[in-house]
């Protein structure tokens, strides 16, 4: 059997398989070719590659490993979502992935031989159970690792794209990212019936990218205390009274809420009147309360900010806001309206049902709060439908 009929059956038996044919529908997006222009397998978050010289001494179950690690990178959207750890130092976001993906895999095959690690690659090491990519990320930067040589290859590059360009860009990266979350639903129902056909108990999965399990007001309330809260600072314009009876001369201390949110709204459809939505303004009203930022901005916004109030010195309440809007959505439009202000944020909360562009990182840490499982490509997303 030739190199491209082995390919062709490690795929065919993936795709059989009661566990694994969850990556079906992720298999079908992009493109993958079988090229020597690689030098091992590469994905660029979407299309994958192969070279057939690379994998023709792999046992089935390690080539059956190398393609579910392209598949897993980018069920993950690791080319998206990590490509700043990338641009900081790319041998360790490399690194931090591929351990991601091995140790996912190898856990997931449980010991069946399904899969099995090739000796070359970031070899799976337990310790790393449980961690995300940052994680890893962070832990390797701390004890530097020696270079293992690669299982295959990641081209941020193609991600980043041309800077030139950056808005097809991001539509680019959010189309795919949503075909992507479909194939993962497509994968997870076959799952659920090839299990269910071989009595089999049903895993969960990608469950936990489909459905991340965040306690958003905690998420929420650690965001905006993080960013946004008060200090003190001593003066000595105001003695303090507790040691001039002692005829001792100290500095006081003064509360400073020299602090600015931005609260965007989309007001797009149903997604402001929805019980998620009051849900979440109440909760991040009372967090207000606490944090007490000097100013805040709230901005309407479909696809132009259609309203903005400025509420300042702890006014800010729910029965205060009057949303204007209705069209569709395009939400980073209201980054683009405070930097024409010269509005500049400590920090900016997003609520929006996630049909919408997210545009470029404006330059200061953004919440994006969704009321469905689409996750932003930077920043911080937390999931509020439950």
């Amino acid at each position: 059997m030739n190199t491209t009929d082995r390919f062709n059956k490690a795929r065919i038996s993936i795709m059989r398989h009661p566990r694994f044919c969850r990556y079906s529908g992720v298999m079908a997006c992009g493109t993958t070719k079988l090229t020597t222009d690689v030098r091992t397998a590469c994905t660029d978050g979407w299309n994958t590659y192969f070279n057939p010289e690379f994998f023709k001494d792999f046992t089935d179950p390690q080539l059956r490993l190398l393609i579910l690690h392209e598949q897993q990178h980018k069920a993950y959207r690791h080319n998206v979502v990590w490509r700043t750890l990338w641009r900081e130092d790319s041998r360790l976001a490399n690194i931090a992935a591929d351990h991601f993906v091995n140790l996912s895999l190898i856990e997931m095959d449980n010991g069946e031989g399904f899969l099995s690690m090739p000796a070359v690659g970031v070899q799976p090491d337990p310790q790393y159970h449980g961690w995300s990519v940052i994680q890893i990320y962070k832990h390797l930067k701390e004890n530097p690792p020696p270079d293992a040589g690669g299982l295959d290859d990641h081209d941020w590059e193609a991600v980043d794209g041309d800077p030139s360009d950056a808005q097809a860009q991001q539509e680019l990266d959010q189309v795919r990212l949503r075909q992507i979350d479909q194939a993962l639903r497509q994968g997870e129902i076959l799952a659920k019936r090839r299990a269910q056909a071989l009595g089999l108990t049903a895993d969960l999965g990608f469950d936990g990218l489909l459905h991340p399990k965040v306690d958003w007001r905690r998420a929420l309330r650690e965001f905006v205390s993080e960013h946004c809260a008060g200090t003190d600072e001593s003066t000595w314009r105001r003695p303090s009274r507790r040691y001039l009876a002692h005829d001792i001369y100290m500095p006081s201390m003064q509360g400073t809420t020299m602090t600015r949110l931005a609260v965007v709204l989309d007001t797009s459809g149903s997604c402001f009147n929805s019980t998620e939505a009051t849900r979440f303004v109440s909760e991040l009203a009372a967090i207000i309360e606490q944090v007490n930022p000097a100013t805040i901005d709230v901005l309407y916004v479909d696809t132009q900010v259609a309203s903005h109030q400025t509420f300042e010195n702890g006014q800010f309440a729910v029965a205060e806001l009057k949303p204007r809007g209705g069209g569709g959505t395009d939400l980073p439009v209201a980054f683009d309206y405070l930097l024409k202000h010269q509005i500049k944020p400590d920090a900016c909360v997003v609520l929006t049902d996630g049909e919408t562009p997210f545009g470029q990182p404006p330059g200061y840490p953004v919440l994006w709060a969704v009321t469905s499982n689409v996750r932003s490509p930077h920043g911080t997303t937390v999931y509020i439908g439950d």
